[in-house]
């Protein structure tokens, strides 16, 4: 009796999808010299602040700038001032420094994202994987938008701390210090990693991608800090008023007793008479009795989150929207 043996073809084995701590692991192999570089260059700036915060609180002390805020009793502040200065030059330098650190995301980890993978045309070995195309990109965004987040995070909550002797003095609206102090400078990380992400997708080309990201952040910053931002809220109006001095003022127009606007040479030549004619304490109130006008628009100082909120959440929405572009951009011509 013979023994027949039935023989079953076996199916492709089924590739086992890679985990989490795998994806993480493929991240930081890939992109480890930019996160580093990212943590150096963030750590670095927060260690800058950390020791200028130190000396520049001990300099508004001694200086007694104390006596320089508002609502409290002042004599004469000018040689507080004149201790106070070197200490605020630095603060000034220092603010300026800090604008150009969220584009650094966008141009060393949004930007060779995907152009590099398509440039080097390893994206044919990436995006085959067990991961599949779509799921590795969303990891990889999501992996590293929280490293943005994170690490922008933590050094706006440095520049609260140093900052913050100078609050009650100077304000924040209208200040250069809006750009680094509080959501508005992470959101401006995120919003440019999201457009080297997108133009990475689009233009497949590393350098291309980075210039192009670069053009976009500067456009999108300038715009909203010249001609956007004073229209988030309707500004408060002032006739022949006060303005806080930690106030943001709009516009600010003088206007004479036949009604014709002053320049302001002919404004501070006014002042300067009136000072000099005695009416130092009370200048205000003797022009308008002379038939000058003064009418200023200006944002308070208490509006300060309200700006950021309103400025932070637009750009968190259209960084939403170009990483949701850019993995359709993926799933659609990546095949």
């Amino acid at each position: 009796m013979s023994t027949m043996t039935t023989h079953r073809t076996a199916g492709p084995t089924p590739v086992a999808r890679p985990g989490l701590s795998k994806l993480v692991w493929v991240t930081w192999r890939q992109h480890r010299t930019a996160l580093l570089g990212m943590l150096s260059v963030m750590g670095l700036g927060a260690l800058v602040l950390l020791l200028d915060g130190r000396s520049m609180h001990s300099a508004f002390t001694s200086s007694g700038m104390i006596n320089c805020l508002p609502g409290h009793e002042a004599g004469y502040c000018g040689a507080a001032l004149d201790a106070f200065r070197p200490a605020q030059d630095r603060v000034s330098q220092l603010t300026g420094l800090c604008l150009a650190l969220p584009v650094l995301y966008g141009l060393f980890l949004g930007a060779p994202l995907l152009a590099r993978e398509y440039e080097s045309g390893t994206y044919r070995f990436a995006f085959t994987q067990g991961a599949g195309r779509v799921r590795w990109l969303i990891a990889k965004i999501v992996l590293l938008s929280s490293f943005t987040i994170a690490t922008t995070t933590a050094f706006t909550a440095v520049v609260m701390w140093w900052y913050s002797p100078l609050v009650p003095l100077t304000g924040r609206l209208g200040n250069t210090i809006f750009e680094s102090y509080g959501a508005v400078f992470v959101a401006r990380a995120l919003f440019a990693f999201a457009v080297g992400i997108a133009v990475g997708a689009l233009l497949r080309r590393t350098v291309p991608a980075i210039g192009v990201t670069l053009g976009v952040w500067l456009v999108v910053v300038i715009s909203t800090t010249v001609s956007l931002r004073q229209n988030f809220l309707t500004p408060l109006n002032t006739l022949n008023g006060t303005v806080p001095s930690t106030a943001w003022t709009v516009s600010s127009q003088w206007t004479g007793p036949d009604g014709h606007a002053l320049t302001g040479n002919q404004v501070a030549d006014l002042q300067y008479r009136a000072a000099e004619g005695g009416h130092k304490l009370d200048l205000g109130q003797y022009l308008a009795d002379q038939g000058y006008r003064h009418l200023a628009s200006y944002h308070p100082e208490s509006r300060f989150w309200s700006f950021q909120a309103i400025e932070a959440g637009g750009l968190a929405a259209v960084s939403v929207a170009l990483l949701i572009l850019a993995i359709w951009l993926v799933r659609r011509r990546a095949a």
